[in-house]
């Protein structure tokens, strides 16, 4: 989509959702982040070996009434939306979709320790089949042959548990491998990294509402 002169929009909505000013700037600043026109979208960019850029998932910036997702016409999903750590790593962390991933590392602290790949979806395998390798996951495994630990943090919901557990046993054998799903059952990352905003939001209410009840009997 084409590229606003602004990100305005896609700042104030991911900062709604819990994610950091920090983590939001990385990724402006690695080129797989922007603000779309005319629709003012968050477009979370998935590139080739190259940088060329070869994946778009779209989401909507309002924050009331229904949520727009989607994916841009022509998306190759074999590229998938990656935050690259700051310094080579052999660690990566799997998420179902980039805001998860922006998520999780806002609530790491900001580290840009491992990769962080979204496979821009998941599906849960049948009963007793085996999962089918996701593309973005593939594609990723073969660009970088120096990965040797895989963590599946993919949501804790029963799509999400199965598909985590799947994974796991697929790429078990080869790699390190972790599942790490959020603590609460139905969450996903995104929504720890908002809940863990309206609990400080909440405690600063408190707090300054506590400092004004000091502060006004002081004045008596």
């Amino acid at each position: 989509p084409e590229k606003s002169p602004t990100t305005t929009r896609v700042e104030a909505y991911l900062r709604c959702r819990g994610i950091s000013p920090q983590v939001i700037q990385k990724c402006i600043d690695d080129g797989i982040l922007y603000e779309s026109l005319p629709y003012h979208n968050c477009v979370f960019v998935g590139r080739d070996a190259d940088g060329v850029p070869k994946y778009a998932a779209l989401r909507g910036t309002y924050i009331y009434g229904k949520q727009f997702k989607g994916e841009s016409t022509g998306s190759d999903k074999r590229f998938g939306f990656c935050i690259a750590p700051t310094t080579e790593s052999s660690a990566l962390a799997v998420f179902e979709a980039a805001i998860d991933a922006m998520a999780e590392m806002t609530l790491a602290g900001d580290a840009a320790d491992k990769y962080r790949l979204s496979l821009g979806g998941i599906y849960a395998p049948e009963e007793g089949r085996d999962i089918h390798p996701p593309a973005a996951l593939e594609e990723f495994l073969a660009q970088h042959p120096q990965v040797n630990r895989i963590e599946f943090c993919l949501d804790n919901d029963p799509p999400g548990r199965a598909a985590a557990a799947a994974l796991a046993r697929l790429y078990g054998e080869q790699y390190q491998v972790a599942v790490h799903l959020p603590p609460i059952e139905g969450f996903d990352y995104g929504d720890l990294a908002q809940a863990a905003l309206e609990y400080r939001t909440k405690s600063k209410v408190k707090n300054y509402a506590r400092r004004q009840t000091k502060y006004k009997a002081s004045e008596r």
